[in-house]
This record gives C-alpha cells, structure tokens and sequence, in this order.
C-alpha cells in the first residue's frame, strides 16, 4: 500500500477506465472522471482516458458504523497501553487497508465490563489521541466517534455530556447488556463462562443480583437522556441487540433510526417496519453465525432484512461480505450487495456526500480483484487521492 497520500486540492483531476463500475442501481464496464476530490463524470463503455484498471471492480469506499479496532491498538496486551496518537495512526492503517475509509470508532461509555481501555480517563485519551491525529494531517480515512451507551451504568450521566461533546462525535448508541436479554438472552450459557473461570454460585448470584439493580435504576431514565441528547446535538441514534418488537417500538419511538444488531427476525422484522436500517456485524456473516448464538446474518439476508453492515471486531470483513452476498447462496447483484457496506451505512449515518458512485459525491474509491471468490484490495483513494 502506498503510505503518502496526497491532498486533495493538489489531485486537480484523475479517470479510472476499464472498471467494472459499481453505482447504486448497477454494475457495468466503464470510467469514472474525478475532479478536486469529487466524482464528476460517470460513462459507459471503452475509454482511451484514464488509468486502466483492468476490468477491477470499482466501488465506494466502505463506511463502516461500529469497530471497536482502535481498542487494539491502544491495548495490543492487557494492561499494556500505548500512545493514543500512535494507537490512532496503526488503526488508521488498518482500515485503509481493507478498503474502509470512513470510520466510526465505537467507544463504550458505562462499559459492562472491566476492561482497561474503557474505562473514563482512556475514553478520553482515545478520543483526544484520534482528534490529535486528525488535526496533524496523520489520518488517511475519515474518522468519526460513536459513543455505546450503557443504559444501566450508574455513572452515564456524569460522563455523557463531556464525551458526547466531543467535535468528532457523529453517533449515539443505545445498549444494555444486562444477562438473560438482548445479546445474553441465552442466561445458562452467560452464567456457564463465569463457573469456568472459577466463580461460585453464591458470587455469580450476588453479581447477578447487583447488574439487576443497576438496570432496574438506570435503564429507563438513561435511555431517554441518551435519546434527548442525540436529538438536541443532532446525531443520529441506533439501537443495540434489540430482543423483540417491544424493544424496537421503545427504540424507535426514541427516535432511533437505526437497528444495530438484532438478536432476533422478530426484532429485524419490525425494526423494517418502522423504517429503521438495520445492520448486522461483518463477523456474523463470514464466520456463518452469532458467536453469542443469536440470529444469523445469513437469515436476514435471505429474508430480506438485512440492509448494512458493521465491521464491529474485523474491519477486514466488509469487503468480504459485499463480494460474499453475491454467490450463488444469496445471489444479490453486485450493486446490491456493494450497497451493504457503502450507500446504506451512508444513510444510516446521514452522510449524504458519500457512499456511492455519483456526480457530485466525495472520491473515495476502492479498486478490487476478485480471486476465488474472495477480494484483493489493489488501490483506494480517499476524495480522489491515493491512499493505498
């Protein structure tokens, strides 16, 4: 991958040939003219103009909603951080070059676990090492925050308004992971991981019964705080691992427009009815299900309820996802497929100058090869400047 990325004022013009052109309602052999950053041009056929790609695929750049990546970089051993703006940088890398130029760094607020790299002094080293990286011109995508809310944290309240605030925040999630509902509905299999790491029943009883009470307090009231801020800032707000359909209408009724991860059909069912998009982790699909045992990706897909996708642990993913949907199993066309990972994270993020292949939308671009069945990212550009 090329490391140097050049402005975009300083690219006045470029033209890809010879591609196979991926716009929202088609794929077809053609060229696609760029001018400072944006696309301009879109034409059918053989050209003599342009940088001939071979007949490689060339698609949007992919727009992916929830990685929790950056944590990676920032822990790569437990216990063990590193720079935040270091951190930043290598994750940056990471997504280029997979094809993922938009990025939302998902970060919890009131995490349910204990892990280090959440907790409120690194939330906030992460956050202030991304936004240091950004402004010193070391970041190739775009890079946005989406703040996970943990709705029965007691101390989301006091944390929401400093980190909502931040200048890169661009999403707001609602979650719970309460055990026995939502991602853990399956409560013998939860408790099951807690005895193998030594727990006794009377000590998981006594953690059971404080995480109960921690919901039953909070889980209402910071739902409604996280909806009212998303809607004064102007965010736009997904909900996580909704259940069934009582969880969706208390979502939606918030004014959630996205659905992250549904455990259920039931929930992405009715998340469809009230024209929520809903998205479903990249992992799910490759690996052929929920590693919480919860609905497949696959099934939705087939059912057609699946409208996007988040790379959530593997940004590698969603390249991968776009090119599997279209094998014989589920048979979308390319331009369909494609549109899980770019046009529809687009709109449930409300970015309206990306995401497909049309005049007058940003040039970010990836150039793909195919081989047996899976993709080769061979170039990206990021508002029409090589970025890989």
């Amino acid at each position: 991958m090329n490391n140097v990325l050049a402005s975009p004022a300083s690219v006045a013009e470029a033209c890809f040939r010879n591609a196979m052109v991926v716009t929202p309602d088609d794929a077809f052999l053609g060229s696609v003219q760029v001018r400072r950053g944006c696309i301009v041009a879109i034409d059918r056929g053989p050209s003599a103009v342009g940088e001939d790609l071979e007949g490689d695929v060339l698609m949007p750049g992919v727009i992916d909603l929830h990685t929790d990546n950056l944590e990676k970089h920032f822990f790569p051993r437990p216990n063990i951080d590193w720079s935040p703006v270091s951190a930043a940088v290598t994750h940056d890398g990471c997504c280029l070059s997979v094809g993922v130029t938009t990025v939302f760094d998902s970060l919890s607020i009131g995490s349910f676990n204990a892990a280090a790299s959440r907790n409120h002094d690194n939330l906030i080293r992460l956050a202030d090492g991304l936004a240091s990286a950004r402004a010193a011109g070391m970041l190739k995508a775009d890079h946005r925050l989406h703040w996970r809310c943990e709705t029965p944290a007691d101390d989301l309240p006091d944390r929401l308004e400093a980190l909502v605030g931040h200048p890169m925040t661009g999403l707001l999630s609602l979650m719970d992971h309460t055990p026995g509902q939502r991602q853990y509905r399956n409560l013998e299999r939860y408790l099951a991981n807690w005895a193998e790491q030594g727990m006794s029943s009377e000590a998981m009883d006594e953690r059971m019964a404080g995480i109960r009470d921690r919901q039953a307090r909070n889980a209402d009231r910071n739902r409604r705080l996280v909806a009212e801020l998303a809607i004064a800032r102007g965010h736009p707000l997904a909900s996580h691992d909704d259940e069934d359909v009582e969880h969706i209408d208390l979502a939606a009724d918030l004014g959630a427009t996205v659905a992250e991860f549904p455990v259920t059909l039931e929930a992405a069912r009715r998340a469809h009815e009230r024209g929520m998009v809903v998205v479903m982790g990249g992992p799910n699909l490759i690996r052929g299900g929920s590693y919480s045992g919860n609905v497949p990706a696959a099934d939705l897909a087939h059912a057609g309820l699946l409208d996007a996708f988040a790379s959530d642990y593997v940004p590698r993913s969603l390249v991968e996802c776009a090119i599997k949907l279209t094998a014989p199993t589920f048979g979308w066309s390319l331009a369909q497929a494609v549109s899980t990972v770019t046009s529809a994270p687009a709109r449930a993020a409300q970015l309206h100058d990306r995401g497909a292949i049309a005049p007058g939308l940003r040039a970010d671009l990836l150039r793909v090869r195919i081989h047996d069945g899976l993709p080769m990212l061979r170039g990206v550009w990021v508002e029409g400047a090589r970025a890989g």
